[in-house]
C-alpha cells in the first residue's frame, strides 16, 4: 500500500526490485502521482488506483503513457472500476 503521499510524483523501481512475490499494490490519495516504477514485478495479480488524477490519465487503456506497464496484471481498478471496462473517455 502507497498512500497519502501528497507531493510524490514518481515511483522508482529500486523499491520494488525485490518484492519478487508481491501480488497486489494499493496506491491512493497521492495527488502528484503522474508515474509508476518502470519494473513492477511480474507476480502483480491486482493492482487499485484510487484518487491519483495524473496517473488516472496516464493509465488509459491502449494510450496512456503508464499503460504499457500495468497491461500485463490481470486485474486493475481506478477509483473502483476496472480499467479493461472502462470506455477511454471515462478514465
Amino acid at each position: 500500500e502507497i498512500a497519502k503521499f501528497s507531493n510524490i510524483g514518481f515511483l522508482s523501481s529500486k523499491g520494488f526490485q525485490n518484492l519478487t512475490a508481491l501480488e497486489e499494490l494499493w496506491i491512493f490519495y497521492c495527488p502528484k502521482l503522474a508515474s509508476l516504477p518502470e519494473d513492477l514485478p511480474p507476480s502483480l495479480l491486482k493492482l487499485r488506483i484510487y484518487e491519483c488524477p495524473l496517473l488516472k490519465q496516464h493509465c488509459k487503456k491502449g494510450k496512456g503513457r503508464e499503460w504499457f506497464k500495468i497491461a500485463h496484471i490481470p486485474r486493475v481498478q481506478i477509483d473502483g472500476r476496472s480499467v479493461y471496462e472502462l470506455e477511454e473517455e471515462e478514465l
